[in-house]
């Protein structure tokens, strides 16, 4: 099961947060040496529209997965709250993995 977590992006700006990852079992880092990590926003769940494609860098086995959107994407975003999720692919063992869900709060901008 995925973690939900509630993230806020500045119309505009360049958004980059990071997101640690650890093992359900013993709470120490999950290594994502390998991994392919891909993350999307869009305005409600059923949207066949994708708001965004976010760039997901995992950094080995540290369990950090910096997540970015320069600021000619977030420009292009209106003001509103949007649904996303972060998916992991293990190439070598073909699987699929949900690591976190939730909601991105676009606040205007002011300045243009």
């Amino acid at each position: 099961m995925s973690n939900y977590v509630e993230l806020y992006m500045d119309q505009g700006a360049n958004f980059n947060t990071t997101i640690q990852i650890n093992n359900e079992n013993n709470n120490t880092p999950q290594n994502l040496s390998g991994l392919v990590v891909t993350s999307q926003m869009r305005k409600s769940f059923l949207s066949q529209n994708v708001t965004a494609h976010f760039v997901c860098t995992p950094e080995g086995n540290t369990g950090v997965i910096t997540m970015t959107l320069d600021s000619a994407n977030t420009s292009n975003i209106e003001p509103g709250t949007y649904f996303f999720d972060m998916k992991v692919y293990n190439t070598n063992a073909v699987t699929t993995s949900r690591l976190i869900e939730g909601i991105i709060f676009v606040t205007p901008s002011i300045t243009h």
